[in-house]
């Protein structure tokens, strides 16, 4: 079913795409873009995938096209010294030049307000660590080159809002650690997977790719969070299938709903590269550069080599899976991070647009070049990094 936007309401997308699954069991798809290639996928059962995709959609406009910078200015204009140490030596990591952190202390940004994660107090920060376009930020891209969508959410409830955005920031800073190291929690046996999800209309889903190839379920999470995130990768040995690697991330309450939540993901780009791989399609149409690159690691052996792993336990302390908390975790790691948000109203109806942003964490997820891979998360595990795993960027989408 496609619904076209033939009022041309320009808060709303141009088309939905709705994809029942052929077989009843399986999630549906829904697909959401406009006239400026800006899309969004979900899937999941009844409305949930609509739910998804408009959430993606709306997200990535705005992160794209309407995230502005109000002045310019040094980063010590508003930020106190120790802000503008952080900011300074994480950008020097990850600046595309060879600079300074004087060099970029005195450099006049374009900048964006936002608020302190620690006291909700008002300052201004680099608009380059914000938007996810670089129109318009001249010469601060040398900065900060690189952008991805972590840390980035919307919802309609501003505190489901800022909690998505913190645990989606957090999720990928687990992913990345798990990626340097190869260290994880647990591996989810077959039989504990299947326990777990026996309830879950994802069940179903689960046992059909169980039976066409390889799935994994990794407990990634860092045990001084509250909360589970799971990782769960698929693989196919055989060379005639399209898919032969693919994943899945979640940060969740428990490890039965992160299981749940990494799965639907894991379809989400499952269904994409069977459909673009079937069609011939050629890689460098896409104009996202993580999904290339995810596209060219569609090998079993990329399988192999993520599901070879070192376990470490999982016991951790009971926490309440809340913003407060998880801020209070990042206040006591001295970690110091800022919430960009935006209120909107979408066909009537108020919206808000959350981005967590901190120079102590990994500011995005390409761990091969221009990444500030020195910051106050990776120093706790800095000795268990691999050469070999710095070199070659997390294979996710």
């Amino acid at each position: 079913m496609k619904l076209i936007n033939a009022m041309h309401k320009p808060d709303l997308p141009g088309i939905l795409l709705f994809q029942p699954a052929c077989i009843l069991t399986l999630p549906h798809s829904v697909e959401v873009s406009d006239a400026f290639s800006v899309n969004g996928s979900g899937v999941g059962g009844g409305s949930n995938s609509i739910k998804t995709a408009l959430g993606e959609y709306f997200e990535r406009r705005h992160f794209y096209r309407e995230v502005v910078s109000i002045k310019r200015g040094c980063l010590s204009e508003t930020l106190a010294d120790h802000e503008v140490c952080s900011f300074s030596k994480a950008l020097v990591q990850t600046a595309s030049k060879k600079t300074s952190c004087a060099e970029v202390e005195g450099y006049e940004f374009s900048l964006s307000e936002v608020v302190r994660a620690s006291d909700f107090s008002r300052c201004f920060i680099p608009t380059a660590c914000i938007s996810l376009s670089s129109y318009r930020l001249g010469k601060d891209s040398l900065f900060y080159p690189l952008r991805d969508t972590c840390g980035c959410s919307f919802h309609w409830n501003p505190n489901i809002a800022f909690f998505g955005a913190v645990k989606e920031y957090l999720e990928r800073q687990f992913l990345i650690r798990f990626w340097l190291t190869k260290k994880c929690c647990t591996r989810i046996s077959s039989m504990h997977a299947k326990e777990l999800l026996k309830r879950q209309e994802v069940r179903h889903l689960y046992n059909a790719l169980a039976a066409s190839g390889e799935i994994t379920f990794l407990d990634i999470s860092d045990v001084r969070f509250p909360g589970v995130c799971m990782l769960v990768v698929f693989g196919q040995s055989n060379v005639s299938h399209h898919v032969k690697y693919c994943a899945g991330l979640a940060y969740a309450l428990d490890m039965s709903v992160a299981m749940e939540k990494s799965l639907l993901e894991l379809w989400q780009t499952f269904r994409f590269m069977n459909l673009f791989i079937a069609t011939d399609s050629r890689q460098e149409m896409l104009e996202d550069s993580y999904i290339r690159y995810f596209l060219s690691c569609n090998t079993y052996e990329t399988y192999q080599d993520i599901t070879d792993v070192l376990e470490c336990g999982s016991s951790r302390p009971s926490q309440d899976f809340t913003l407060p908390r998880l801020l209070d975790v990042l206040r006591r790691l001295d970690v110091f991070g800022y919430f960009y948000s935006k209120i909107e109203r979408v066909d009537g109806k108020g919206g808000i647009f959350v981005k967590y942003v901190s120079p102590d964490l990994f500011l995005h997820m390409n761990n091969s070049k221009n990444f500030n891979s020195v910051n106050k998360y990776s120093r706790g595990f800095k000795s268990s990094i691999l050469g070999s795993r710095s070199e070659k960027m997390v294979p996710f989408p």
